[in-house]
């Protein structure tokens, strides 16, 4: 047993193992990410290539491979090593006499459903296939098999292979009846559903000929449980990574159609509404998402749900829409179909906009629009201001109202941890005496407590600092934080210059429902917009941060002077000079609005 282990060992690699449940970043020899065992916001869970080893610094659990997927899967060491000999294809020596006590009766299924595709009584299947336009070589990539239509086919294989037929009840192979067992699947083209390691869970069934429910999946059970499982999704990770976007569609063949379309990325929901684990699968693959539902009703309402469980796990996500009556296996069959596919995963509508699109009828309906309304408000709503700003202007349009009257709106709901007790648009008051421009009235609290408007130029500053990488890259921290005053924008400014990634930092503040931050950089994004900087916002914007800093301390000296305090040498250089820099900077700043 232990050389099995050692040379299992050999043929994997614990950052591919890791990575199918970790978003894992290099950090010199090793790699970086989240702890999958404890919540915590800044990684301190370490995988070792070298060693084969993980380490976490934070609750302290470590080990191999197969302490990793013991711990993470609840499986017993027999079961790790289950798994792990089907994945890397050492054979086990023990593997007759676990057969003898049940072994996986779930491999012998699919061997058999296979090798049943092939002989004489699958040509109804391979008609079928033959049909759907599915060539040959995808049978056996994707590993298709055909169920006979016949009452004890599969229970009889077992029983001559020498397996538990209890095994196979539990596993939802065989149903108990009245006059005893008989197979599950009959007559239908089988589909094998692994898990994201590779796994096999149970099947789905595509009735061919006959009366009863098109598709049938496995029974609900401690193994197979649908919420958790995304189908294609071990052939589909490695693309999701490399892309950071995943493809959600409906059906087995909308998934089988894309890869062979050349959309490896994309995975199957199993026919059910979206759910949270399923969504912690994509997370942990993919930065983007997008959905491709049926363009029913049911389809439509449940790419909307699903979206907002996409997007409170941090992803990017936007919904494509098909041809009226398409789905993407009748679409990617057309001769012109790869291109109107290619066209809708372009024009893919984020959020907002397609929540607005799915309530159209309520919309339009004067008994419906006020409830309409109130959904799809309180929706956007609950969305961060950085998912929003990009798409208000084409929304407000949408809903037949201005920008500024939709952004009120929001607002009055808790958009942007905005307090409703503040007007959402004080009137303009013209510019300040230290230079300042005044923006519409934003109010970022937590727990309840209200904190002034932050400075524009302070988010301004942290907006491009967050939207253009080379200004960030190129910037330290010491010649910018001492300029910010507001908490909120140091933190944010010290991140990005720490190294931190944009997309890192707005997967921990929607943990964290962390709304300042990200209203922080929707109004430092709008501000620049107002000032209309063609060429060099980040020099204007630090000179006037600068400027600002020199009247603080002008000022502070000057209230001395006045009340006849005494200056020391250095103090008075400072009053002198800094009543120089006031004067240009004040003169460029006039020099920059003149028309």
């Amino acid at each position: 047993m232990n050389d099995e282990v050692r040379r299992i060992k050999e043929r994997l690699d614990l950052v591919e193992v890791v990575g199918d449940y970790v978003k894992l970043r290099k950090a010199g020899k090793s790699f970086v990410g989240l702890c999958p065992f404890h919540q915590e916001k800044t990684p301190s869970f370490s995988v070792s290539r070298e060693r084969q080893t993980y380490h976490c610094f934070g609750c302290g659990v470590g080990g191999d491979v197969f302490r990793f997927l013991m711990e993470m899967e609840g499986w017993t060491f027999p079961q790790a090593l289950e798994v792990l000999s089907a994945r890397t294809g050492v054979p086990l020596e023990h593997r007759g006499r676990r057969r003898e006590e049940g072994g996986d009766v779930l491999e012998e299924a699919l061997a058999f459903y296979r090798a049943s595709l092939g002989a004489s009584e699958g040509e109804a299947a391979r008609a079928y296939l033959r049909r759907r336009e599915l060539p040959q070589e995808a049978w056996e990539r994707f590993e298709l098999g055909w169920s006979l239509p016949a009452w004890r086919s599969l229970e009889d294989h077992l029983r001559r292979q020498g397996l538990n037929l209890r095994d196979a009840v539990e596993r939802g192979l065989l149903v108990e009846g009245p006059k005893g067992t008989y197979d599950r699947f009959r007559g239908r083209v089988m589909f094998p559903i692994r898990s994201e390691t590779g796994r096999l869970l149970g099947f789905g069934g595509r009735l061919v000929d006959g009366e009863g429910a098109k598709y049938v999946n496995s029974p609900e059970s401690p193994l197979f449980e649908k919420r958790k499982i995304l189908y294609l999704l071990p052939q589909a990770k490695r693309a999701i990574r490399e892309k950071g976007s995943a493809l959600v569609v409906e059906g087995y063949l909308d998934a089988i159609r894309c890869h062979l379309n050349g959309h490896p990325e994309a995975v199957a929901s199993l026919g059910t509404a979206f759910t949270e684990e399923q969504a912690d699968l994509l997370a942990r693959q993919a930065d983007r998402c997008l959905i491709c539902f049926d363009t029913d009703a049911a389809g439509q309402e449940a790419a909307l749900k699903g979206m907002y469980v996409l997007r409170r796990k941090g992803l990017d996500v936007r919904v494509v829409r098909l041809p009226k009556g398409k789905d993407p296996d009748e679409l990617l069959r057309d001769p012109q179909g790869a291109e109107a596919f290619e066209g809708a995963l372009t024009e893919a509508l984020p959020l907002p906009r397609f929540h607005v699109a799915a309530r159209r009828k309520w919309l339009e309906d004067p008994q419906e629009r006020k409830r309409g309304l109130e959904e799809v408000l309180g929706g956007i709503a609950s969305l961060s201001v950085l998912d929003v700003r990009p798409s208000l202007p084409d929304v407000a349009a949408d809903l037949g109202l201005l920008p500024h009257e939709l952004e009120a709106l929001l607002r009055q709901r808790g958009w942007g941890g905005v307090s409703e007790k503040r007007p959402p648009f004080p009137p303009r008051s013209g510019e300040r005496g230290e230079g300042i421009f005044p923006f519409p009235g934003v109010s970022i609290h937590e727990g309840g407590e209200e904190e002034p408007a932050p400075d524009p130029w302070e988010a301004a500053l942290c907006h491009l600092l967050w939207s253009r990488e080379g200004f960030r890259s190129s910037s330290a921290p010491e010649g910018f934080l001492p300029l910010l005053r507001s908490e909120c924008a140091r933190a944010v400014a010290s991140a990005l210059l720490c190294g931190e990634s944009p997309e890192e930092l707005e997967a921990r503040w929607l943990q964290a429902g962390d709304q300042r931050s990200a209203a922080l950089l929707a109004l430092g994004g709008a501000f620049l917009e107002e000032l209309y900087l063609e060429e060099s916002p980040e020099e204007e914007v630090l000179r006037q941060l600068r400027l600002r800093e020199w009247r603080r301390r002008y000022e502070e000296l000057h209230r001395r002077v006045v009340r006849k305090e005494s200056l020391s040498e250095d103090e008075r250089r400072d009053y002198v000079a800094m009543a120089a820099k006031i004067k240009r900077g004040e003169k460029r700043s006039y020099e920059r609005k003149a028309p």
